[in-house]
């Protein structure tokens, strides 16, 4: 409420104050233009700089166009007092009023997939370099350095600061609207409602009071050029919102207008290379070509930009699925991707019209061999054994697991069950030929026991069933001794 109050009263003080002295209103307004200029600028800067870790760009960019339009403030002042000049279209200042539009321009462009890209930046800066040209050639196309020389040139000249000033509150106004972001909607919030507020102010007072007849500056009229720069200042001392329900965009209105705000800027140099084609045929035939150019080529390195964040997510993508389906310790896949496949190749026994074989393996004790040797020797251990039965098993659509703790898993698609059973036997014989010591075990050396099953799909058995009929093998080539091999 504080901050409203003064601005109000400063708002006050000018009209009083150039009520009371209108022998020196013009002075007297043209320091409370400059006044209300820095103080936005200010304001700007301040926000920059508190928004975050970095500073935000786009609030510097704001006080970057607040300190153009104090270039035309100042020169509208020179033109008055050092050059003792009465009209009211100098070329000069005219110019400034006119570009200092280009660095908000540049924000309302920004897309956020192409955020932090300097190609981006370059293509956005050739453009803004090419409509500051194009606004120089247009502005002095209708006014010279003292300023119109008629009534229809300042009028020409009041109707291009409508259509800009129209332009940007349209583009802040769609920013806004498709702000997903809450710092984001602070920013196109302020930033609309001065465009907003500029356009009916400077509107009215260009066609109404300034080209009414020309008047004399410095009346009370000109508190109404205070108003947006009022409002930006309110705008950009809010705070953020946090907690506040605000509007909610689509998502789709968020990404159409996020894609398409890059065309602000194009369109932009566009229309204006269009207004000066006839005085300027070649500068206004460059500005159509870099448009075009300048909008299809940021749209194709967005789309290579996008193409190789797509390629860097599949990859990370199917390094998590790996790391998701893969035992640390033993490199080997781990129970989820076990379940998986022998999901599958269940599922495919009807299809081939044979068997799926599922071996279970145990190291015999093996709570004997960590007691005695320790953990990390169990470690090396397992992965000894992993890497022995991963050699062994001959046929590469044959599926190697370590289903949890020392026990391990083999699915066999295809495979009868004297088919798999000779290659548990094999397993069998690799393990116990590698010799590892285990003095916990009666056979003196690491050994393993192996229950098999096969099966096929039918309505009454599922691979549960399969698995379960495995464990029961397992369990009784362990109750008869261990260093076996069971058939379900």
């Amino acid at each position: 409420m504080r901050d409203y109050l003064i601005v109000f009263a400063v708002l006050v003080l000018h009209a009083v104050s150039v009520s009371v002295a209108p022998e020196i209103g013009m002075a007297l307004s043209y320091f409370f233009f400059g006044a209300f200029g820095v103080a936005a600028g200010a304001a700007a800067v301040h926000r920059a700089l508190t928004s975050g870790r970095r500073p935000d760009p786009r609030w510097l960019a704001l006080a970057l166009t607040m300190a153009l339009w104090l270039c035309g403030v100042a020169l509208s002042a020179r033109q008055s007092y050092v050059l003792d000049n009465a009209n009211p279209a100098p070329g000069d200042s005219m110019f400034f009023y006119i570009i200092y539009v280009v660095p908000a321009l540049v924000t309302l462009s920004s897309s956020p997939v192409a955020a932090r890209k300097r190609w981006a930046l370059g293509i956005d800066l050739v453009l803004a370099c090419m409509l500051a040209t194009l606004f120089y050639a247009r502005v002095f196309a209708l006014v010279t350095m003292e300023g119109a020389a008629g009534r229809p040139e300042a009028e020409a000249i009041a109707t291009m600061l409508d259509i800009e000033n129209i332009f940007l509150a349209v583009a802040a106004t769609v920013r806004l609207l498709a702000a997903e972001r809450q710092r984001d909607a602070v920013f196109y919030r302020a930033v609309s409602i001065f465009f907003v507020a500029y356009t009916l102010v400077v509107g009215y007072y260009n066609h109404f009071v300034a080209l009414g007849d020309y008047p004399d500056f410095g009346s009370s009229w000109d508190v109404m050029l205070d108003i947006p720069f009022a409002a930006w200042l309110l705008a950009a001392r809010r705070g953020d919102g946090h907690g506040r329900v605000r509007w909610r965009p689509p998502v789709f209105l968020v990404r159409f207008v996020q894609s398409a705000s890059p065309v602000f800027m194009a369109l932009s140099v566009l229309t204006l290379g269009l207004m000066v084609m006839n005085d300027h045929p070649g500068l206004g035939m460059a500005a159509c070509a870099a448009a075009v150019l300048g909008i299809g080529l940021r749209s194709t390195l967005t789309q290579v930009s996008l193409v190789e964040v797509e390629s860097r997510l599949t990859a990370r993508q199917a390094t998590l699925e790996g790391l998701a389906f893969r035992d640390s310790l033993t490199e080997l896949a781990n129970r989820r991707a076990l379940d998986a496949t022998l999901l599958t190749e269940w599922h495919r026994t009807v299809e081939r019209n044979e068997p799926v074989a599922l071996l279970m393996i145990d190291i015999d004790f093996f709570k004997q061999f960590n007691d005695r040797y320790g953990h990390l020797e169990g470690d090396e251990c397992l992965r000894r054994v992993a890497s022995a039965l991963a050699t062994r098993i001959g046929r590469g659509e044959d599926f190697l697991a370590r289903y949890g703790g020392e026990e391990f898993a083999v699915v066999a698609p295809a495979t009868t069950l004297a088919g798999a059973h000779q290659l548990a036997q094999a397993l069998r014989d690799t393990v116990q030929s590698m010799g590892i010591k285990n003095d916990g075990s009666p056979y003196g050396i690491v050994t393993v026991s192996i229950g098999v099953a096969v099966g096929m799909e039918s309505p009454d058995a599922g691979p549960l069933s399969l698995l379960q009929a495995a464990d029961s093998a397992l369990y009784r080539a362990k109750a008869g001794g261990r260093n076996a091999v069971a058939a379900a």
